[in-house]
């Protein structure tokens, strides 16, 4: 795993460095954030291991711009500081967890672990509307009840999710969902489509599937 150490106590990042080399990662340093901004733009990192007191630009702005610039990669902020006040701050610019030092290497360990746990876990979900989609268990839930779809139904929705805002004929479901040339003497996908609507919105404020005729299907998804 690629790991960021934004730290400018080099004490503290060289020994957060050998722990995480001898756990089998692969860590960087750098003594500030604009060396991190360098870094961050020429390779990809799993996740941020940033200090709060950072010269020039504090560990805190530089999480925000991150965050402003659509960078979603974990950021685990560590700090001296205490006071609940300031893990909400932290919380709010963006960060995904909060340290405070001094700490151990195994509690470094455990909240790597948990943040990628969870931002994995998000990776995998799709929210439309007041819906989660989560494409590994490949549930579908919503405020009310968890919808159960079948395999072909599931697939249908995730083809939807792909091409959400796009109008898709028949002939092209039926070649990219189920793998033949289409048939216009059955009506499989008309009643696949009619039954996944329905799923849909008895669970949902939204309507997902429009119907254009003479042209194909729309998926809207927000």
């Amino acid at each position: 795993m690629e790991i960021l150490i934004v730290e400018d106590e080099i004490k503290i990042a060289n020994t957060l460095k050998k722990s995480l080399i001898k756990e089998g990662h692969f860590p960087t340093i750098a003594i500030n954030a604009e060396v991190a901004l360098e870094l961050i733009n020429e390779a990809q990192f799993d996740i941020i291991l940033l200090d709060w007191r950072l010269p020039k630009l504090s560990g805190m702005e530089f999480c925000k711009q991150l965050r402003r610039n659509g960078n979603k990669t974990p950021i685990i902020l560590l700090t001296a500081l205490t006071d609940v006040s300031n893990k909400i701050e932290a919380l709010e610019a963006g960060a995904d967890d909060y340290i405070t030092k001094p700490f151990s290497f195994e509690e470094v360990k455990a909240r790597i672990n948990a943040v990628l746990r969870r931002y994995r876990a998000n990776q995998n979900a799709i929210q439309i509307g007041d819906m989660i989609i989560n494409l590994v268990d490949r549930t579908v839930e919503s405020e009310k009840d968890i919808i159960k779809l079948s395999d072909r139904e599931f697939e249908l929705l995730k083809y939807f999710l792909y091409n959400k805002g796009s109008i898709i004929n028949k002939e092209k479901i039926c070649k990219d969902v189920w793998g033949i040339e289409f048939n216009p003497f059955t009506n499989v996908i008309e009643v696949t489509i009619k039954n996944l609507r329905k799923k849909l919105e008895q669970n949902s404020k939204h309507i997902f599937i429009k119907t254009i005729y003479g042209e194909g299907y729309l998926f809207i998804a927000e």
